[in-house]
């Protein structure tokens, strides 16, 4: 039993390891190839944990070797995109301008019930709304609308709205993140003081967050938790 403990927690490690390398990409939306890869990875860790005969070096050997040969794979495709086909599908024009190209529906096997399926699932109620709808390499439909059909932007109004960007958590939990206080040019004095002004303490918050415009946004701790 502990025999298996051991060899689990080395491949998890050494898996952890080599997806780390391979890029965030490896765990989103997968390609034709980082689909194989992930298959080959997902087969070869499971061996040395089933079967205790064989020897868990085996297991990182070829793991290793996988992770050379993707990013040298990588590497290769960013020099000579030409490549990059041989290696994944190139992106597929579904609808052009409101019409459909049953064509490269038919060659890339989709049916006009699934192509109908995902327009819903983006809001899009009928065809004609559509300017581009194109299959893209890792599977997904990208929906591009015509200008009448899309709602209308602040600049097609002529109106002038304030960017206030994303929101930074600064406390989660209790807990203050003095890496996102730093990456903000703020530090530990700022915040106690902004505390001091709203009267509460770092333990007593659940979430603080500030968006790049500097709006605070806070939830309290709820006192039974």
């Amino acid at each position: 039993m502990l025999t298996i403990l051991i060899r689990t927690i080395i491949i998890y490690i050494v898996l952890i390891a080599t997806m780390r390398l391979m890029g965030k990409r490896q765990l989103g939306e997968l390609e034709i190839s980082e689909l194989v890869t992930t298959l080959l990875i997902s087969e070869i860790a499971s061996l040395p944990i089933a079967d205790q005969t064989i020897p868990v070096v085996h297991a990182i050997i070829p793991l290793v070797t996988i992770l050379t040969l993707e990013m040298v794979l990588s590497i290769i495709l960013l020099k000579c995109p030409k490549l990059k086909n041989l290696a994944s599908a190139r992106p597929t024009v579904l609808i052009r301008h409101g019409t459909l190209d049953q064509k490269e529906l038919k060659r890339i096997r989709i049916s006009l019930d699934e192509l109908i399926s995902e327009l819903r699932q983006a809001g899009v109620a009928t065809i004609a709304d559509v300017d581009y709808a194109i299959l893209e390499q890792n599977g997904k439909i990208s929906i591009i609308l015509k200008k009448e059909a899309s709602p209308p932007t602040a600049k097609d109004l002529h109106l002038i709205w304030k960017e206030n960007g994303i929101l930074h958590a600064l406390i989660e939990d209790g807990h203050v993140s003095d890496y996102n206080l730093t990456l903000l040019g703020h530090d530990r004095a700022w915040l106690t003081k902004k505390l001091g002004e709203q009267g509460c303490r770092a333990e007593d918050i659940f979430f603080l967050g500030i968006d790049d415009g500097g709006n605070l946004y806070k939830i309290d701790k709820e006192e039974n938790l």
